[in-house]
């Protein structure tokens, strides 16, 4: 049987809204997917968006590495101020909070990536 003839465009109609997979460096703008799938960039413009979306998840990630840092130096500080019974309770609250810290940075690292 012969099908050559059959147009196959009718199938659902979503091949042509696929994210692509260039691996390499490429201009091409349409059917690129960021981070997820959800994240679809479809025109030139909303790849500028997209872009600008970055830049801001960046800003707010080094935010969080700053703010982590300034957190643990303040607990550094207070711990160093407090007297030695009440340092090993302040001392695991403040371990619990840097290690949420740090599993966001991990979390918010690997996204970007």
């Amino acid at each position: 049987m012969d099908h050559g003839h059959m147009d196959h465009r009718g199938h659902g109609g979503a091949m042509d809204d696929m994210c692509s997979m260039d691996m390499l460096f490429t201009w091409d703008t349409t059917n690129l997917c960021i981070v997820f799938r959800q994240w679809h960039v479809r025109s030139t413009v909303s790849l500028v968006f997209s872009l600008v979306a970055i830049v801001l998840l960046a800003m707010v990630y080094e935010a969080l590495r700053s703010l982590s840092r300034r957190f643990e130096a303040s607990q550094n500080r207070r711990l160093a101020e407090m007297p030695r019974q009440h340092r090993v309770q302040a001392s695991r609250r403040a371990h619990v909070i840097k290690a949420l810290l740090y599993a966001l940075q991990n979390f918010y690292a690997f996204m970007l990536m």
